[in-house]
């Protein structure tokens, strides 16, 4: 994961010397809705949901065989409200908060085709996301003390789909859509006295959307991410058998851009 982090990091950085055109270099502010959701059975064990912030900047650039390069990187975080429950076999309703820091990075490959009046872009690239889910200490509603743990969160994914956009009255309109699949996520979670233990929920298929408008160097952007993952298998800490349940994340998120 060293390596693919690396690597997404690389392409990104060398982006615009990549390639014939710099086309687009946007610096960004994002505020999105986030949702975290754990199940067992179809049974939710929490939910954790309220706003993330971000700042990044996207780069893109365009060779003269209409082949793009485009790269995104980004810093959040926020505390968010945590409803959940705590661990068998007598679990008892808690509420708590949850503290979010992490990175993301992408990298797509895609090919333009033009007409009179539009653009699209299929693409295909990488991305990885990196993120800390920090449970703070609560207690039950009889006053039991419950001690919160951190998470660090690693995911590498690819991901599939095609970019859209049309300019009318010197708006730039754009749309882009498609699916991402997690080959490779991890959660190592530092139990107190036996150390790091990492699980391997298994990714599955989700999507992701956005539209937005450009007015001269000035863009707003709408969009939504979606990820999903799998139960991991069991692992024995201390005599106990944990893992990590069925898990989910959505989030919805306007972000504001300036273009060089």
């Amino acid at each position: 994961m060293r390596t693919l982090l690396f690597v997404v990091i690389v392409l990104c950085c060398a982006l615009p010397a990549a390639a014939a055109t710099l086309e687009e270099l946007t610096p960004y502010f994002s505020t999105q809705y986030f949702t975290w959701q754990e199940r067992i059975n179809g049974r939710r064990l929490l939910k954790e949901e309220g706003p993330l912030f971000s700042v990044g900047a996207r780069v893109g650039s365009v060779t003269d065989a209409s082949l793009t390069l485009r790269g995104k990187g980004e810093l959040f975080g926020a505390e968010v409200g945590y409803r959940g429950e705590t661990q068998a076999p007598d679990p008892a309703p808690v509420r708590t908060h949850v503290t979010y820091l992490g990175a993301n990075a992408e990298v797509d490959v895609g090919y333009r085709l033009r007409s009179a009046a539009l653009v699209v872009e299929p693409f295909g690239g990488l991305g990885y996301r990196y993120w800390l889910r920090d449970l703070q200490d609560s207690s039950t509603p009889d006053g039991t003390p419950v001690s919160g743990y951190t998470e660090a969160w690693t995911m590498g994914y690819g991901r599939v789909g095609a970019r859209a956009a049309t300019t009318a009255a010197g708006v730039k309109m754009t749309a882009c859509g498609g699916a991402k699949y997690p080959f490779y996520v991890g959660n190592t979670v530092d139990f107190a006295g036996s150390g790091e233990t990492t699980f391997r929920p298994k990714g599955r298929w989700s999507g992701f959307a956005e539209a937005g408008a450009s007015y001269r160097s000035l863009s707003l952007n709408l969009y939504y991410e979606g990820f999903r993952f799998h139960q991991s298998d069991l692992k024995m800490v201390q005599g106990t058998a944990y893992f990590q349940p069925d898990s989910s994340s959505d989030i919805f998120g306007m972000r504001l851009g300036w273009t060089f």
